[in-house]
């Protein structure tokens, strides 16, 4: 049922660059619904300079729902107040849309526990690479949105950095510098080059597609710090790219699950999926789909906010399903390995030592640093990382060199 009034009332939870670009376009573009009228924007700060034109603010959260809004809009980020306040909506049946990946990562469970309870819309659509409105698509078919399995690279700033290093062969804190520069990169860009943006994406996905809420801390998650010298180059040589991987498989509440920069070849979707672009590739009984854009930014967000708004004024919002909790693992995949030393085992000594491991490599290359080290590159096929991490102890401890591992997609026997 829709929300029967000409000018709806719409509670602004944070005034940020998202905050402010959502006050701006609800005046602005045409009302596709109701025409929305912002009570109130909880900010942190009231002193802080703003511009002019902003809906009245308040830094005081209890006064927030007093104001009976019909849709409460969240862009505060981080967890709390944003969790209180978006529960006590829901409890009071007011529909919310989000675009707060972290508060639905951390908190999702109980968030959609008490939206379904109450029967009340709880949309996010601008929570993931919201410049791709994929996930809409499969609420409004749901019996097309059996998906089982995804991969995506879910993180522009990761993506931008690591198509630095391998177009212009700089380094990883080169690229973060350039990046920055560029407005890609926060100042503070832990969340993006750690994997931790990536990850709470990942999580929210599970439970929408998969229905499952598993623990954080036990999805493997690795940064770009991972990345050996040499890498880039090297998996350009073996047929392929480095790219920041999201990947998940499930089967009835267990998932396997990794974020991190892996090896892609280049006969994969993903592997022209460059700068600060995002794409998801989903795999359904019906085959694969492949959605691809702008990932975030201020305007984009804030109009994917606004059409989640117009759905839930509509009474076309989604009531999210219930999740249950489920288990993690890291799967067996294939592996970029790279080795460096003064003078490296000849070819066939290291392929012995990886076999009495149980490994093997499909292909290999090597160069010379600029130090005179000789830098070997082998593509591994699946194997579990307690496998490979044992193999590589064994072999740098006989050779007297050291090794990096990335996972990599695709790679068969």
């Amino acid at each position: 049922m829709s929300i029967a009034v000409e000018t709806a009332r719409v509670a602004l939870l944070g005034c940020g660059t998202v905050g402010r670009a959502f006050a701006t376009l609800s005046r602005t573009a045409p009302a596709a619904t109701q025409a929305l009228h912002i009570t109130a924007a909880l900010v942190r700060d009231t002193s802080r300079p703003r511009p002019l034109d902003l809906p009245p603010l308040t830094d005081e959260a209890r006064l927030i729902l007093q104001s009976e809004p019909d849709v409460l809009v969240e862009l505060l980020g981080g967890t709390e107040p944003a969790r209180s306040l978006v529960l006590e909506a829901l409890q009071k049946r007011i529909p919310v849309v989000t675009a707060n990946k972290t508060l639905l990562a951390h908190h999702g469970a109980e968030l959609r526990e008490a939206a379904h309870r109450t029967n009340t819309p709880l949309l996010y659509e601008a929570a993931v690479i919201a410049g791709v409105p994929f996930l809409g698509t499969f609420n409004r078919r749901p019996r097309a949105a059996n998906v089982r399995s995804l991969l995506g690279i879910l993180n522009g700033t990761s993506n931008f950095i690591l198509t630095r290093c391998a177009t212009a062969n700089v380094t990883v804190a080169d690229a973060l510098a350039d990046a920055q520069r560029r407005g890609y990169a926060e100042p503070d860009p832990r969340d993006d080059v750690q994997g931790i943006d990536a990850r709470d994406k990942l999580a929210l996905l599970l439970q929408h597609f998969a229905h499952v809420s598993v623990p954080l801390d036990a999805i493997e998650t690795r940064g770009l710090d991972a990345i050996g010298g040499g890498q880039a180059v090297h998996a350009r040589e073996l047929g392929g790219a480095i790219k920041p991987v999201v990947s998940a498989d499930w089967t009835e509440g267990a998932v396997d699950a990794f974020v991190g920069p892996a090896f892609v070849p280049h006969t994969h979707p993903l592997a022209t999926v460059n700068g600060v672009e995002n794409a998801i590739v989903l795999r359904s009984p019906g085959g694969r789909l492949i959605f691809q854009g702008p990932g975030a930014g201020p305007e984009i967000t804030a109009a994917t906010v606004l059409d989640d708004v117009d759905e839930a004024l509509a009474g076309v919002g989604r009531v999210p399903a219930r999740v249950e909790s489920g288990s993690v693992t890291a799967p067996a995949t294939g592996w970029l390995v790279t080795l460096d030393a003064a003078r490296l085992p000849g070819a066939t000594d290291v392929a012995d030592l990886l076999a009495s491991h149980g490994l093997f490599a499909s292909r290999t290359t090597s160069t010379h640093s600029d130090g005179g080290r000789e830098v070997r590159s082998l593509l591994l096929w699946p194997a579990r990382r307690t496998v490979v991490e044992r193999a590589l102890a064994a072999l740098c401890g006989a050779a007297g060199c050291t090794a990096s591992s990335l996972r990599a997609l695709e790679v068969e026997p």
